[in-house]
């Protein structure tokens, strides 16, 4: 599904006019019955305050109350007053004062406390008051009414997005609606995905109103759901072997850092690959090959601190031969002594390639690594390493995320996975996928290793590096979901994600057979 910025969706609703005939009333009238329909299937919901604000995001919410005012107790507290209004809205402004419904201006003195009263009664609120048009901070009369809004006890649905957050960059504009539900149209916008907007927007749903479907596919942005994910799940013969299913080499861990080259491989055999090769220091070696049995462990050639030394790159050599895809960082540390090996990899390979940690690290301060490199990258960053990747601070990365994976995968034409809340996946040219999977208790030691492990099975699966990316976050989110259910988010650990991965898999090829395919 496509995610697009407010103007791409101007464009469309334009677009939908001009080009096929749709009139923009039938569109809005389109929107605001799925609000509609969406209130009737709650239950306990007959009081409902409707405030709405003078574009067409008020309209919707006109259109709203003309649905229920005979089934339900709806009051609509506008903006403005009549002649305030144009377009669609003040068309369905006009029905809606035909009708005898209940309004009232909110400009009119002593109208913000009847306000506060009416929510403070109302089973539900519908926030139809700015949209996706704001481009400048909320104003103190919009505020005043926000703050009321936020202040009262009943459940809030937000028309197409909570109102204050900027439907580009999820930014709050002073001040937002906390909504509990959000209802937008035709495709989600950035800002419902983007943090803080995503916090603000409460669960999400999708409506369609009619527009083309053409209209509707060519944005450079698209969010992961199941449906289009399940696709990429590897096959898997009756008549297979090990073989069939791809080798991966882990290079990994140091001594005292044994933990995350171990939670990787066991992701990586959980996800699906033939074989595994955890290739790490010799003083390591034992504890990885005691933690996980079905692992070939491969001792390296190490430093006097139990760092991976350059005589390691020769063993590495050999051993990619019969592999399909490498994985490069858990628990490796910053030494110097290991830039040859790197280097070397990178430089020599031909295979697919995943960067995390310590590999990212060393590659933020030796940029040049991925020069004359030809076969295909992938770099799994968090905020932190991305900030020393792109050398700025992590503010300056939370601030703008999809322009920071933008410019990690042009600079170091890679596909980047900027990991956190909300994941995104960009491809060396630009394309970003956006994923909502996975929850707060993922914030913990050892949840990217198990990315990284699940990433790399994937790709020696046969899964291309874009496609493995996208599949990995989706999986490794929804392991992280199905693991919260059980134990919570706060006691959450990365060893939980490991063993919800098959459960994972389960749910996500189940929605694959039920659409008919496989």
């Amino acid at each position: 599904m496509d995610v697009v910025t407010a103007a791409r969706m101007r464009e469309i609703d334009l677009q939908a006019t001009r080009d096929y005939g749709i009139p923009s009333v039938v569109l809005m009238e389109n929107a605001g019955l799925r609000v509609a329909e969406a209130i009737r299937e709650r239950e306990s919901c007959d009081n409902i305050v409707i405030i709405a604000g003078r574009g067409n995001n008020g309209g919707d919410g006109f259109v709203v109350a003309r649905h229920l005012f005979q089934e339900k107790s709806v009051s609509v507290w506008t903006t403005g007053s009549l002649d305030e209004y144009q377009g669609d809205a003040l068309v369905n402004f006009v029905i809606l004062q035909n009708l005898g419904i209940f309004h009232r201006n909110l400009q009119e003195e002593g109208a913000l406390p009847a306000l506060a009263a009416a929510l403070n009664q109302a089973d539900l609120v519908v926030d139809a008051l700015l949209g996706t048009g704001i481009v400048r901070d909320v104003d103190s009369f919009y505020a005043a009414i926000i703050t009321l809004l936020n202040a009262g006890r009943a459940p809030v649905l937000s028309v197409d997005i909570p109102s204050g957050v900027c439907a580009d960059t999820g930014q709050i504009r002073k001040i937002a609606v906390q909504a509990d539900m959000t209802i937008t149209f035709g495709l989600p916008k950035q800002g419902l995905l983007l943090f803080p907007g995503a916090a603000f927007t409460g669960r999400l749903e999708v409506a369609q109103i009619g527009l083309p479907p053409a209209l509707l596919t060519g944005s450079p942005c698209n969010l992961l759901t199941a449906a289009a994910i399940s696709s990429l799940i590897p096959h898997r013969p009756a008549n297979a072997h090990k073989g069939s299913f791809g080798t991966v080499l882990l290079v990994g861990g140091s001594l005292g850092m044994s933990g995350a080259i171990t939670l990787a491989a066991r992701a990586a055999l959980r996800g699906g690959c033939g074989l595994l090769f955890a290739a790490t220091p010799r003083s390591v070696q034992h504890i990885v090959a005691g933690q996980v049995a079905e692992a070939i462990t491969i001792p390296l050639p190490e430093s006097s601190l139990g760092c991976l030394r350059k005589e390691a790159l020769e063993i590495l050599r050999e051993k990619w031969l019969s592999c399909q895809a490498v994985a490069v960082g858990p628990g490796l540390t910053q030494d110097e002594e290991i830039l040859p090996v790197l280097a070397g990899i990178l430089l020599e390979c031909r295979l697919p390639v995943v960067l995390d940690a310590d590999a990212l690290n060393l590659l933020a301060r030796h940029p040049g690594l991925l020069t004359g490199r030809r076969a295909p990258t992938i770099l799994t960053p968090h905020p932190g390493e991305a900030a020393r990747l792109l050398s700025c601070g992590i503010a300056q990365i939370q601030a703008d995320r999809l322009g920071a994976v933008r410019e990690m995968a042009k600079v170091f034409r890679s596909t980047v996975v900027l990991k956190g809340a909300h994941s995104l996946i960009c491809s060396p040219d630009g394309e970003v996928s956006f994923n909502v999977t996975g929850n707060s208790g993922m914030a913990t030691a050892g949840c990217g290793d198990v990315l990284t492990g699940l990433l790399a099975a994937l790709i020696a699966q046969g899964v291309d590096s874009l496609g493995a990316a996208r599949l990995a976050v989706y999986l490794h989110g929804l392991a992280g979901d199905l693991a919260a259910r059980i134990s919570g988010q706060a006691a959450l650990l990365a060893g939980d994600l490991i063993e919800h991965i098959s459960q994972a898999y389960l749910e996500t090829a189940k929605i694959h057979m039920e659409r008919g395919v496989g």
